[in-house]
C-alpha cells in the first residue's frame, strides 16, 4: 500500500522519468518492467553489475516498495530469506502514479 509520506523527488533540470529516476535506477525500472514475474534484486543488478553496486540497488528497491511503486514479498531459499519485487504499475501507470504524487502535493501549497 502506497505510503502518504512520499520519499521521491523531482528534478526540474531533467525530461521524462529521468525527473524521478537517476539513469541507473530507471535502468532497474525498466529491467522490472520488462519481467513478467517479479525479480530478485540480483536479478535487477545484473544488467549494471559494473556499474552501480548491489546495495545501492537493494536500498532503492526498498525506498520504492516504501513509496508504493513496487510491491515485495520473501521467498526462502539457499541462504535463508529473499526479496521478490514487482512493479505495482507498468510503466504508463508509474508515470500516472508520480504526477499524482506530485500534483497532489502541489496542491497543499
Amino acid at each position: 500500500m502506497p505510503n502518504n509520506e512520499h520519499t521521491i523527488k523531482m528534478d526540474l533540470k531533467k525530461q521524462d522519468l529521468l525527473m524521478f529516476f537517476k539513469p541507473w535506477q530507471l535502468i532497474c525500472m525498466n529491467t522490472l518492467w520488462s519481467s513478467d514475474e517479479g525479480l530478485s534484486s540480483r536479478d535487477v543488478w545484473k544488467p549494471q553489475e559494473n556499474e552501480i553496486s548491489r546495495a545501492s540497488v537493494i536500498n532503492f528497491l526498498e525506498e520504492m516498495v516504501l513509496n508504493g511503486v513496487l510491491e515485495k514479498h520473501e521467498i526462502t531459499g539457499k541462504g535463508g530469506h529473499r526479496g521478490i519485487y514487482k512493479p505495482v504499475f507498468d510503466e504508463q501507470g508509474t508515470r500516472q502514479y508520480l504526477k499524482k504524487i506530485f500534483t497532489e502535493r502541489l496542491d497543499q501549497l
